[in-house]
């Protein structure tokens, strides 16, 4: 059975609403999916653990998705600053140039390893599309897609999708802070789950902003499977 390996940060790993890789491992059973994701991890921590998280599976595929959390180093609130700093110990404030810089880091080592690499666009920072902070985001958006172009790697801008959904259908939800994690994880565990969360908000796509309900996460999944389908297809 082949191998496919998820990597990247919160909205990867799911435990914050819904998993889009858990919808990818229905459609594919065929296939060993491992989930890479890990809460908070920028391109900075996932060179520093491609390894562990990529390489010691020796995958067919590895599937890409980061950028968030980059913003948030460079971008987000003091305590955003605070916290990719100090607990996710990101020594810099990952602005484009950086974002660039670290994620061809992480293409060189996969393409040495000989793996075939997927890249992902980012998704969304709310639902309105045309804010500052989307502006802003789109930035990291290009730095995908170009370094997808320079390397000869596929790319899947799961950003255009989410940017269509939100054209037809925009949510005025409220703006996201780091410690509404905490705090719907608290009501969470009291028996609210996080698609009320999500409902009571406005939100179409996510739950707090940033993470994903089911509906986002459905349709990170239907917008890379046909891809990932064609790279490992069922044998007949």
């Amino acid at each position: 059975m082949k191998t496919l390996v998820c990597f990247g940060d919160s909205i990867t790993q799911g435990s914050i609403g819904d998993a889009y890789v858990r919808h990818i491992a229905e459609q594919m059973p065929h296939i060993n999916v491992i989930n890479a994701g890990v809460d908070g991890d920028t391109t900075y921590n996932l060179f520093q653990r491609l390894d562990a998280a990529v390489l010691s599976h020796n995958p067919a595929v590895v599937l890409v998705m980061v950028g968030l959390n980059d913003f948030g180093t460079a971008y987000g609130e003091l305590l955003s600053r605070v916290y990719y700093r100090r607990i996710k110990k990101v020594p810099i404030a990952i602005d484009i140039p950086a974002f660039e810089t670290l994620y061809e880091g992480i293409i060189h080592r996969l393409q040495r390893a000989g793996i075939l690499t997927v890249l992902c666009t980012p998704t969304t920072l709310g639902e309105i599309p045309d804010t500052a902070g989307q502006f802003i985001l789109d930035g990291y958006v290009r730095v995908v897609k170009q370094l997808a172009d320079r390397h000869g790697l596929t790319l899947i801008d799961v950003r255009e999708r989410f940017v269509k959904a939100m054209r037809a259908d925009p949510r005025f939800g409220p703006e996201y802070h780091l410690w509404m994690v905490a705090y719907d994880a608290w009501r969470v565990r009291r028996g609210t789950s996080y698609e009320q969360i999500s409902a009571l908000r406005g939100f179409n796509l996510l739950v707090d902003g940033v993470h994903l309900n089911v509906n986002g996460a459905s349709l990170v999944a239907q917008t890379v499977l046909p891809t990932l389908l064609q790279l490992l297809p069922k044998e007949s």
